[in-house]
């Protein structure tokens, strides 16, 4: 209790690896991204197909297989194959997850979804175009408004994107 608080060593710190577990990290991110987009139970272990650094993918399989809960990684040469499955980007990888999507039921998904997103955006522009909505609401919550409706674009942007890859 009364011995000095311990000193950081600067000259022991790594950045090599902690460049390498900021790439892991958000490898698995990425990871996680997808299978929320897919809507896949947390249970369900799929496959990752992912390209980029051969040799650092092989370092992170174990931790991405037990971190994002898959089934496996199986490490591309140059470029995934193509499929409707959705592709996320996290630095240098690509990364898809090995899925048999149902085209007619995900394009009906996709729809349902942008029509909510489209609904809730109508609501946040319809109170923004209020005059006596922006002049009586604290500036907190009109700012509020307004990134509610710049995520909603954003959201809404992916969505069809998604929907044009399933034709």
């Amino acid at each position: 209790m009364l011995q000095p608080y311990p000193q950081a060593d600067a000259t022991r710190i790594d950045e090599n690896a902690s460049q390498r577990i900021a790439a892991l990290k958000e490898i698995i991110n990425a990871c996680r991204t997808l299978r929320s987009e897919m809507n896949l139970s947390p249970a369900a272990r799929v496959p990752l197909l992912v390209a980029g650094d051969q040799q650092i993918l092989t370092d992170f399989s174990p931790y991405l297989v037990a971190l994002a809960k898959l089934s496996g990684v199986e490490i591309m040469q140059d470029k995934l194959p193509d499929a409707d499955a959705p592709v996320a980007i996290a630095g240098e990888f690509r990364l898809m997850l090995k899925i048999e999507v149902d085209v007619v039921a995900e394009r009906e998904r996709l729809s349902k979804e942008i029509a909510r997103i489209e609904g809730e955006t109508t609501k946040a522009k319809i109170k923004l175009a209020n005059p006596s909505f922006v002049e009586r609401a604290p500036a907190k919550v009109v700012q509020q408004e307004k990134e509610r409706l710049a995520n909603f674009a954003a959201t809404l942007e992916k969505l069809q994107e998604q929907l044009q890859k399933l034709g």
